[in-house]
């Protein structure tokens, strides 16, 4: 699970030294800009004097001591089942009101707000059209802060600590959709990360206990079994980039674990088949959902998995509709039709 705290002490710009003259806060996030925990009330950092092993020392001393703090911060419960970033960065902002020109937000987070304007629990995770809708909507709404001035640095994105970490291209998106937003802020500069320093939790301990949080889930493998076929779904953010054919790095292990249950079914005939949503014409929807079905082909061929036929139907079969909705797009029904289908037929 993710190491908020050492990732935050990790971070560039926020070690004690660093910090030296200017003041510090430090805050457990609850899920809302109404319960932040300021644990650390903007705190005058004191230089260290002395010769270099004594500020060595002492430098060490305050980066314990400000990791020990961020601990106890990160071990609290939740005081809502909410996910804000945005509140967080808003609630920053307002610490920050009375600091000098120098200014710097770090938020540990996994990026996966489940309310507001930015709420992920219906995204596609795929697709620049669905991060500028998302700032849009957010700069309607008047839910981005005001950071001019700031600089800012989100880390962890993506690093959920339930359910199934994301692929490489839905981590991309989550950052890219992030980056945007934050410079749509006004930000002086933006930094959104996925990289966050791991744990294993104490033995005897699970997750800590609190509201239940309304889960953002990323699009995922899945298997649906009817009579003599078994159709296996990949989703097309867990193997492609946006509107690309060629299979990303992520894609590899979940080929591994298709081909590996393949071979489980002992299968008379394997068939793949493409599919797209309905935007982008018919011709590039055939032509790309073809290219991704022989991919998975080629990709199967070389684990040992011979494929009898590929298909490519663009949009002709989509399995959510409708991917509009008064007029709106609805980006999860559009990623949940962008997909890779394998059917095995089995023996009787």
């Amino acid at each position: 699970m993710p190491d908020w705290a050492a990732t935050l002490v990790a971070a560039e710009g926020l070690a004690p030294q660093e910090l030296e003259g200017g003041f510090l806060s430090v805050a457990g996030f609850g899920g809302t800009r109404a319960t932040v925990d300021w644990g650390v009330d903007q705190v005058s950092v004191t230089p260290v004097k002395g010769n270099d092993t004594l500020k060595k020392d002492r430098g060490s001393a305050q980066r314990r001591c400000l990791e020990k703090r961020l601990r106890e911060l990160s071990a609290g419960v939740p005081g809502t089942d909410r996910t804000d970033v945005l509140g967080a960065l808003a609630a920053a902002a307002d610490q920050l009101s009375s600091a000098g020109s120098d200014r710097k937000i770090v938020v540990a987070t996994d990026g996966l707000t489940n309310t507001g304007c930015a709420d992920l629990r219906s995204a596609g995770f795929d697709g620049a059209e669905e991060i500028r809708a998302t700032v849009e909507r957010c700069r309607k709404a008047g839910e981005l802060p005001d950071l001019k001035g700031s600089e800012v640095a989100l880390l962890g994105i993506g690093r959920s600590p339930r359910g199934e970490a994301p692929s490489s291209s839905q981590t991309a998106w989550l950052t890219a959709l992030w980056t945007q937003l934050c410079k749509a802020t006004g930000a002086s500069s933006c930094e959104v990360a996925a990289t966050a320093r791991s744990r294993e939790p104490e033995v005897g301990k699970g997750t800590t206990a609190g509201t239940a949080e309304p889960q953002v889930t990323y699009p995922t493998v899945s298997e649906r079994p009817k009579g003599r076929v078994t159709t296996i779904t990949l989703p097309g953010s867990v193997l492609f980039d946006t509107d690309r054919a060629e299979l990303s790095p992520a894609a590899q292990s979940a080929l591994d674990r298709a081909a590996l249950r393949i071979r489980e079914l002992d299968p008379l005939v394997v068939a793949v088949s493409g599919h797209t949503d309905s935007r982008g014409g018919e011709r590039r929807g055939r032509q790309l959902s073809l290219a991704r079905a022989q991919a998975v082909r080629s990709a199967l061929a070389g684990r040992g998995i011979a494929v009898d036929s590929a298909h490519g139907y663009s949009d002709d079969r989509p399995i959510c509709t409708p991917e509009y909705r008064d007029g709106a797009p609805d980006y999860a029904a559009m990623a949940c039709n962008r997909r890779v289908e394998i059917a095995v037929t089995v023996r009787r």
